[in-house]
This record gives structure tokens, C-alpha cells and sequence, in this order.
């Protein structure tokens, strides 16, 4: 046995060394086609809209529902997260032990989550398990009691973990970050965990009010891929959730985002760092802006890929940092454009030297045909990745629900990117980018750190604790 697998062994190299010629680059393949699943869509009477995408190669059902609530609904900071973290720790049916158990036993999954824009409860399952599943499911989403002894729990573990990011100069700095560029009022300027004053108001009516103002099933869309059929999917949406109680969703406003005028610099004290956390922008633009495709491969280029400009800059050639990236945070209004990077604290003013280099570069001159045609190509043809199992069609759909994107979006994806040109690039960079009014923060060792980046006349600089309050 041993002398005919050796036998194989010398066979197969053989052939392979016939075909393989490894002096030679390999070629680019054609880029994939991007099979996209058709929807089907219904709608219960109380306004509970449903997105169905079939998917029958493994027997298991993906899915998310979608509710238009998040930290723009919040009137206390850290209610929409803790809200969606008490769902599922106790309904009038089953305590948050029997929740745990039932879905276990089924060999199910359910998570519930919050963003800024939009709050997420999705499910996992196997189609045996479905209807089971999802009677639990809906239970959650409709019943939950908020009780007393896994609030006091749920709490001290927020608080806890508020306290850990204190001491972590990542979180410090894009925390102060956020609060820098948007403010107090301003949700996006807010921890979506929010803050240890802001928890400890925070009581049980609180978290009862958010749920009975913005769970609501007209602001509501059930987003189902997996194996079932239409039919199967209505009559049970209709038999489970059709008695969820529709209302009218409390109106909020957005407070007027303070304008940077011109760049600043706030420093925090992190006693002996052996790293400085970097943090660059300033307010960027909403997701539904027209120049979305061009500002994604403008972004690319910059510093959203590990080739991108920042990264192969201070992590390739100069060696300051294992990574640094930049990105928009597209949101239903303009979020934050972000450069980010840990550095060697020795290094953190040459860091911060090349960082505004490659930010101003890339809003004075035009890209290279290179660079331009490698980011639409990583962009192009990472795209039917992201369709390939229930989970990420149900994401992708996701997408749509929230930023209120057509049916046929990702049907154009392909020419829209494709269309860009490096005139588009820089164009976009101008009209976008200001790289003279920016926030820079930076937590780092603040006697090492300060002086030398006080020499480089970047802005005025601030000293600040790990809230962000001025220090005099």
C-alpha cells in the first residue's frame, strides 16, 4: 500500500510539472458573473413587509429582520442597544433560561442587535426546525417582559465593559473622535453603548418606552432566504406574527452638526503607551449620495484595501504600524470620512506627517490608471462573494431595507463602478475631502508624544481626558 502511494504521489508531480510552467506569472481569469437571487415579495395587514429569496442547496432558512429604529431614536444614549440586548432575556411565555434552552435544543440561533440607523434580529435554522424556531422567534419580538433581575444583570455588564474601554486607547480615540465631529446631541457623536452616567439613568420603563414607540411591524421588513416556498413563508409570518400591533413611529430630529473650520488636534494621555492611536477626517457624506461609487473607489484607493496608499505607505514602506485604513461611514446622514492607525509611539508625529501626505495627495492630482483599474477590480469581482450563502444574500438585502435602495441596485453595481474615470476620482476628492479642516486625535504617551507633534503647526491642539473633556 505504502509503495503505491508513493507511486501516486510521483505520478501526480509529474503530470502537474507537465502542465505547470512556474517561471511564469499566472493569468487573470475572466471576471466571475454576478448571479443575482430573485425576490419575492408580500405584505401582512398591519404593514410587516417580507422579502423572500429561495434557496434550496442546503435544508436551513436565513432571517433578519430589519426595524427602523437605532441611536437616531434615542433620547437616552445606549437605550436602543440595551433594548435590543434585553429582547431575548425574557418574554410572558418564557424566562431568558428557557429561551436559552428551546433554541439550543432546536439547534437554532437568534441574535438581536443595534446600529445607528436600524435595529437587526436574525435567526438561523434548519428547515426541520422552522416553524419551532420561529414561534420562539416571534415570542421575542412581541412579548418581552424586561425583567428586573436580568436587567440589574444586563446593566452591570454594560457598565463593566464601558469601563474596560477607558483603558483602551482604540475605543478612547474613536469614541472622542465621534464626539469631536458630531457633538453630545448629535446620535452619530454618541457611543452606541452609550456612556456609565448615561447607563446608570437609564431604568426599565426607558428600555419599555423605546420598544413600544419603535417596534413596530409597519416600520418593520422580514428578510427570509433558505429553503421554503412563498406559501410556507406567509402562512407562517401570518400565523405568528400576524397579531403584532401596528402604530405610528415617534418622530425625532437630528441637531445641526458643528462645521471644523479648521483642523485641530486633541490629545489624551495614555502614561507609558507603547503605541499611538490615530484618528484623522471629519464629517463625510450620507449613503444615498449621488457620488457613492466614485468616493467607494476614491476610499479603495486611499486606504481600503491592504494595497491602498496609507497602508502600503506607513505599514510597507516605512514600517510604523501593522495597518492603517481609511473609510466613510455611510448612514442615513452624513457620517464620518476616518484615516485610522495604530503607530509606535516614537513615530507617532512622522506617522502623522505621512498620513496628511497621502491626504492631500490624493485631492491634488489624479490616481494612476493602475491603481484606478486595481480597485474597481478587487471591488468588481469580490462582488458575487457576497451572495453566496443564506447569510450574506440576507445581508446584502439588508442593505437595501435599510438605505432605502431599489430593487434592481445590485444589478448595475457592475457598469457603475466600471464607468468611473480618474477625473471622477480626483473631482469627488475635492468636492469631499478637506484635509485642512479635520479633527485629529490621537491617544498616545502624551510627554513623548505632544512636543513633536506640536512642532509640526498641524492645528491647534487640545488636551482632553478619556471623555473628551477639554483639559486646562
Amino acid at each position: 500500500m505504502k509503495k503505491v502511494l508513493i507511486l501516486l504521489f510521483v505520478v501526480f508531480n509529474f503530470l502537474n510539472s507537465q502542465v505547470l510552467d512556474r517561471s511564469l506569472k499566472p493569468q487573470t481569469l475572466a471576471t466571475p458573473k454576478l448571479k443575482l437571487p430573485v425576490m419575492q415579495k408580500a405584505k401582512l395587514n398591519n404593514g410587516l413587509q417580507i422579502i423572500l429569496v429561495e434557496h434550496h442547496e442546503l435544508p436551513v432558512v436565513q432571517m433578519q429582520m430589519v426595524l427602523n429604529c437605532g441611536l437616531l431614536q434615542e433620547n437616552i444614549s445606549g437605550v436602543a442597544n440595551l433594548t435590543a440586548n434585553m429582547l431575548d432575556e425574557g418574554t410572558t411565555k418564557r424566562t431568558a433560561l428557557e429561551i436559552a434552552d428551546d433554541i439550543s435544543f432546536l439547534g437554532s440561533n437568534i441574535n438581536i442587535n443595534s446600529s445607528n440607523d436600524a435595529s437587526f434580529a436574525t435567526v438561523l435554522t434548519i428547515k426541520e426546525n422552522l416553524e419551532s424556531t420561529f414561534e420562539i422567534f416571534s415570542d421575542i419580538i412581541l412579548h418581552p417582559t424586561f425583567p428586573e433581575k436580568e436587567w440589574d444583570r444586563i446593566k452591570k455588564q454594560q457598565l463593566a465593559s464601558l469601563q474596560q474601554q477607558k483603558d483602551m486607547p482604540a475605543f478612547v480615540a474613536s469614541n472622542i473622535f465621534s464626539k469631536t465631529l458630531f457633538g453630545d446631541e448629535h446620535p452619530y457623536g454618541r457611543n452606541s453603548s452609550g456612556t456609565i452616567e448615561s447607563v446608570n439613568k437609564i431604568t426599565i420603563d426607558d428600555l419599555k418606552n423605546y420598544y413600544k414607540e419603535n417596534y413596530l411591524p409597519n416600520q418593520s421588513t422580514l428578510i427570509i432566504v433558505g429553503d421554503v416556498k412563498i406559501e410556507e413563508v406567509q402562512k407562517l409570518v401570518n400565523k405568528y406574527l400576524g397579531k403584532w400591533e401596528n402604530g405610528i413611529a415617534k418622530s425625532f430630529t437630528i441637531s445641526q452638526t458643528p462645521t471644523i473650520e479648521s483642523t485641530k488636534i486633541i490629545l489624551i494621555d495614555k502614561p507609558q503607551a507603547a503605541q499611538s492611536e490615530i484618528r484623522v477626517g471629519h464629517i463625510g457624506v450620507a449613503r444615498n449620495n449621488e457620488d457613492f461609487f466614485a468616493l467607494t473607489l476614491l476610499n479603495t484607493i486611499l486606504g481600503g484595501q491592504f494595497t491602498s496608499r496609507i497602508n502600503m505607505n506607513l505599514r510597507e514602506s516605512k514600517g510604523y504600524t501593522y495597518g492603517a485604513r481609511s473609510g466613510f461611514a455611510m448612514n442615513k446622514y452624513p457620517g464620518a470620512f476616518t484615516i485610522s492607525a495604530p503607530v509606535k509611539s516614537s513615530v507617532t508625529d512622522s506617522s502623522l506627517i505621512e498620513i496628511m501626505k497621502e491626504f492631500n495627495l490624493i485631492i491634488s492630482e489624479n490616481v494612476t490608471e493602475k491603481e484606478l483599474q486595481l480597485a474597481k477590480n478587487s471591488i468588481i469581482r469580490s462582488l458575487p462573494q457576497g451572495f453566496e450563502t443564506p447569510s450574506q444574500i440576507a445581508s446584502q438585502i439588508s442593505n437595501l431595507v435599510v438605505n432605502n435602495l431599489p430593487d434592481d441596485y445590485y444589478n448595475t453595481l457592475v457598469e457603475k463602478y466600471s464607468a468611473i474615470s480618474m477625473e471622477e476620482i480626483l473631482r469627488v476628492g475635492k468636492k469631499y475631502l478637506s484635509p485642512n479642516k479635520s479633527a485629529i486625535v490621537i491617544v498616545g504617551d502624551l510627554p513623548l508624544i505632544k512636543e513633536s507633534i506640536a512642532k509640526l503647526n498641524f492645528g491647534n491642539i487640545i488636551v482632553a481626558d478619556s471623555d473628551g473633556n477639554k483639559i486646562k
